[in-house]
Formats: structure tokens, C-alpha cells, sequence
């Protein structure tokens, strides 16, 4: 980067002292690089409220275009593409003074950003029922994986609740939701089919899930979800039926 180009990059963040000595008219150029960064700015904020939906329902356009504009002053990002800006809101919103008495907040957009997260993964082809029939008992050996969009979660109390009351709103009832409490909760989000989808997870279903993210084998798998043997095919039906699980590596060659 050229002395320069460090300036101008300075520039856009309100430090334009440095930048004067490289112009002809300081002060107008002081007017446009202002207009520039306001410009910046709104994009970014833009940005971060469709990549955090869930969040700006829940606080209101207000609470969140102030809580945007302290975020990409910390944050600014280095990056012209801004389909994916925001990582680290999650974390950040968790220590925001402001935020603190929605403790619900920060977990709700790290759900957010799993959402994104998925939408932009990119493509895996999964285990199908076909090509776990032809494959049998052998099956049991295989480490399937998941599909890449595939991000899970375990809470201890009802955020994925909360969450799918206000991004799924159609399907859910919000009455409920609100009412947020201490119950586990399990959360698969991941793409199907170009649509991401979310579903919750009971104990079983997550602990398969999660071994299968962790590399285990299948039957590994479901001996660790499933203390009842005559309940573990049913239970890989099911999880199959998601398509979310990766297809062996000759099975995505063909």
C-alpha cells in the first residue's frame, strides 16, 4: 500500500490529516471524502441489518442503525463485498452496554450469522436414500460428514425459539417464543436445495449430528445418540430425510 493509499484508507475513517499533504484543495476534498464516508457508512449499516434481520425486529431500525454505526467504527471491515459483513457482531453485541439487559440478543444473531453462513457455503452432495440402501450394513463404517452449509447449536434455554419466532414468523407462535425460559434446545441450520432451512433438534438428533460433524463414523454415530438399538434406524431415517449429510466420496464422483 502506497503512502497514499494508506491515507485515503485513513481518510474514510475521519483522519484526513494525513491526507492533505497529497491534495491541491485540502478543504474541498475535506467536503467530499465527508459525503464519501457518510456513504461508506450507510452501506455498511445497510449491510449489517439484512445480515442481522432477526436482530433489527427485535430492537427496532433506531436502536439498531446507533448500534451499527458504534459497530463499523470499531469494525470497519477491509472488504469492498459486503454479502457477508458482520462477522463478529454476535460477540461484539454481547459486550455493548446497551445491549446488556437483552441477554437474548447476542445468541440470537450468532443464529443469524449461521443463517448467512449457510446461504454462502458452498455446495456438498448428500447421502441420499438410494445410496445408503445400495451401501447396507457397510454404511455403518462410513464417516459421512456434513453437508458444508451445516452449522449446529445446543442451548440451555429457548433462544432457538425466540430466534425462528421472528425469522420464520409465519410458522411459529411468537406468544410462545417470548415467553423464553430454561429448556435445551438443539438448532440446525443448513441449505436445502439452494432454501435454508432451520430445525430443531431433540438430544438425539443433535448428538448424531454432532458426531457426524466430528468425523465418526455412522454406526459410532448412532450408538452414541441411541441407547436403544431398536430405536436407531428409525432415528437415522429421519436424520437422513434432512439431507443433511454428506454422500461418500465415490457416491459424489458417479
Amino acid at each position: 500500500m502506497t503512502g497514499f493509499h494508506a491515507a485515503f484508507d485513513a481518510a474514510l475513517s475521519g483522519e484526513i490529516g494525513a491526507l492533505r499533504t497529497h491534495l491541491r484543495d485540502p478543504d474541498r476534498t475535506s467536503d467530499v471524502m465527508a459525503v464519501y464516508r457518510n456513504t461508506v457508512a450507510k452501506g455498511r449499516i445497510d449491510a449489517l441489518a439484512a445480515n442481522y434481520p432477526t436482530i433489527v425486529q427485535m430492537v427496532g431500525e433506531a436502536w439498531f442503525a446507533a448500534a451499527a454505526s458504534a459497530f463499523i467504527n470499531d469494525r470497519p471491515g477491509d472488504s469492498p463485498i459486503l454479502l457477508g459483513y458482520g462477522e463478529g457482531f454476535a460477540d461484539w453485541l454481547s459486550r455493548f452496554p446497551p445491549a446488556r439487559a437483552m441477554p437474548y440478543l447476542a445468541p440470537c444473531a450468532r443464529l443469524d450469522r449461521a443463517w448467512t453462513e449457510a446461504h454462502l457455503a458452498a455446495d456438498t452432495p448428500v447421502l441420499t436414500v438410494e445410496a445408503a440402501s445400495r451401501a447396507g450394513a457397510s454404511l455403518a463404517g462410513h464417516a459421512a460428514g456434513l453437508h458444508r452449509s451445516a452449522r449446529l447449536f445446543w442451548f440451555d434455554w429457548t433462544v432457538p425459539d425466540l430466534w425462528l419466532a421472528h425469522r420464520y414468523p409465519d410458522s411459529q407462535d411468537l406468544s410462545v417464543a417470548l415467553a423464553w425460559r430454561a429448556k435445551t434446545q438443539g438448532l440446525l441450520i443448513y441449505r436445502r436445495e439452494q432454501v435454508v432451512v432451520a430445525r430443531r433438534l431433540n438430544r438425539e438428533e443433535w448428538v448424531f449430528l454432532d458426531a457426524c460433524r466430528l468425523g465418526r463414523p455412522l454406526g459410532v454415530a448412532l450408538m452414541a445418540a441411541q441407547s436403544d438399538p431398536v430405536q436407531g434406524p428409525r432415528l437415522f431415517a429421519r436424520l437422513l430425510a434432512f439431507q443433511v449429510l454428506a454422500a461418500q466420496t465415490e457416491e459424489a464422483e458417479s
